[in-house]
């Protein structure tokens, strides 16, 4: 990719000119005539600089961090793509895991990958059920697992049943709910849960990663809802009832080699965990 890009990624996330040197390992006027140079081919001044040597990104300069990130993204998958081109033996398979079947599955499936589909390398992503949904949708995942029912467009992917899943109720009742973010799983679940038994949190405490909520859960901050199957042995908890006992799916996109996509599918069912 673009040097100049990378550059300015890295100063406007530290927002330092001399952190971005290090980072990169050249002297910070390198890193200045980069910048400088990038703002002169765009034509527009990407930082803000004050008396005080701080400085802070203009608001063209928030687009271009926005949009500079996707470009690396698809340098990078595009550079992988390429050397698969020259190794036609092998084949890259792009996977996506929602964050509590990554804690579930994702080591055991990777571990049977690694046996039954030796010629196959993998590029792994986690994120919520929502954002698993979207980079199938945008081709940017091959298939992708996710934990709660989501519309798809059949013309793009197809959805399988890999296993069930039981969501239990944990943690001291303090008023203080730990919640997931909007788009996983979890927290569709625990809004159901709220509706369906009244309840209204005195407190919410909105939280993108299971091992923080546990931890929190552990400390008795709180109380939340989570798969039975990601929550330590010794950590009391309680089964909710039927309507809590959900499905995880399999969600593979339709130009996926349909041979291949079966025995990822069945790898994927082979790796739950069992009971």
């Amino acid at each position: 990719m673009n040097q100049y890009l990378e550059t300015f990624i890295i100063v406007y996330e530290t927002r330092s000119f001399s952190l971005a040197a290090k980072t990169l390992f050249v002297t910070q006027p390198t890193i200045s005539i980069q910048i400088q140079r990038l703002e002169k081919t765009i034509g527009h001044p990407l930082f803000i600089r004050d008396q005080h040597r701080t400085i802070e990104p203009t608001a063209e300069g928030n687009l271009l961090y926005e949009k500079a990130l996707k470009i690396r993204s698809i340098w990078q998958e595009t550079q992988d793509q390429l050397d698969h081109l020259t190794t036609p033996n092998r084949k890259l398979i792009r996977i996506g895991f929602s964050q509590t079947v990554s804690q579930m599955l994702a080591a055991n499936f990777l571990k049977l990958a690694q046996k039954k589909l030796p010629t196959i390398d993998w590029h792994v992503t986690v994120g919520n059920s929502n954002y698993i949904a979207k980079q199938l949708e945008q081709k940017s995942l091959d298939i992708g697992m996710v934990e709660k029912p989501l519309l798809i467009d059949p013309e793009k992917m197809y959805r399988k049943k890999i296993a069930d899943d039981q969501l239990v109720r944990i943690g001291k009742h303090t008023g203080t709910w730990l919640v997931r973010e909007p788009g996983s799983g979890i927290a569709h679940y625990t809004q159901q849960f709220f509706q369906e038994y009244g309840i209204m949190p005195e407190k919410t405490i909105q939280i993108n990663r299971n091992e923080l909520i546990i931890s929190l859960v552990q400390q008795d901050i709180g109380e939340t809802i989570m798969s039975q199957s990601v929550i330590p042995n010794n950590l009391p908890n309680t089964i909710i009832n039927d309507h809590f006992k959900r499905t995880l799916y399999s969600l593979t996109a339709n130009d996926l080699e349909k041979s291949l996509a079966y025995k990822i599918n069945t790898l994927l069912k082979q790796s739950v965990p069992l009971e």
